[in-house]
């Protein structure tokens, strides 16, 4: 048997399925097995985790460490997300790659799936569970014990699902448009027009149902100034579960009108 030839793992699947093991395991490796993965937590440590220690270092007072960090979540975590996801369907569309691989058994609904569960689980590692676990110690002593493991991980559950709602939206803009323009300009302005307060209050004034559509206030709140994860934070119930429940629902759409539109394409 060849080197070649020994590299090549034959696809059984059938159907919507077929290639997705396979493509799957491409795109990890193009997380995990690159300089990606640890360059993604270096960031998220320096921009959440530092900018958490420099506002306790400085004396602020926990409650408005813990905003500033959902702030930063908010409006710096879903750049991550909406980079990585278009970068990897419009680069391997103009570089040819694309067509390439699904020139092979690898069935257009896989293709979408595997770069979204790949890009989605680097993500949450690198954004979620490590700043979270590091955001428990370093509030851990301000607060006396009171949050516990388990509201930090409701909080970045929230955070969590807000990341995949603007990662399923750059992946599905991505198959509509060619250039990263447009991707990244509406992709942006969707995620800041929320929390920025002088493009917010128009929304408030004349749209504020949109703050239950969307997922602006599951980490920041300008309305109230209470976002679902304030509530978490402080071991209340939620008022509300409909962004939460919205959030999801929109990251359904999401990726099946991409993989709607990539069915469509042609290579």
């Amino acid at each position: 048997m060849s080197a070649n030839a020994t590299l090549l793992v034959p696809s059984r699947s059938r159907g919507w399925r077929m290639g997705l093991a396979n493509m799957l395991d491409k795109e990890m490796g193009a997380f995990w097995r690159t300089r990606r993965w640890w360059v993604q937590c270096l960031i998220a440590l320096l921009l959440l985790n530092g900018s958490l220690a420099l506002n306790l270092k400085g004396g602020q007072r926990v409650d408005n460490a813990g905003l500033n960090f959902l702030v930063i979540a908010a409006l710096g975590v879903p750049v991550a997300a909406i980079s990585l996801a278009q970068d990897s369907i419009l680069g391997e569309r103009h570089s040819g790659t694309a067509a390439w691989v699904l020139s092979k058994p690898l069935r257009r609904p896989a293709y979408v799936l595997a770069k979204t569960i790949a890009h989605g689980l680097g993500l949450l590692v690198a954004w979620i569970v490590l700043p979270g676990a590091v955001a428990y110690f370093q509030l851990a002593s301000p607060t006396g014990g009171q949050l516990s493991a388990l509201r930090i991980a409701g909080i970045m559950g929230l955070d969590y699902l807000n990341l995949l709602f603007y990662l399923t939206l750059a992946l599905m803009l991505a198959t509509f448009f060619n250039g990263r323009g447009p991707v990244l300009g509406i992709a942006l302005v969707l995620a800041w027009s929320g929390p920025m307060p002088f493009i917010s209050e128009p929304i408030q004034k004349y749209v504020p149902w949109l703050y239950d559509v969307l997922p602006w206030r599951l980490l920041i709140d300008f309305n109230y100034n209470r976002p679902l994860a304030g509530y978490l934070a402080n071991g209340q119930p939620l008022p509300t579960v409909v962004p939460i429940i919205a959030t999801a629902l929109w990251c359904v759409l999401f990726t099946g009108v991409a993989i709607w539109r990539i069915s469509r394409e042609e290579f």
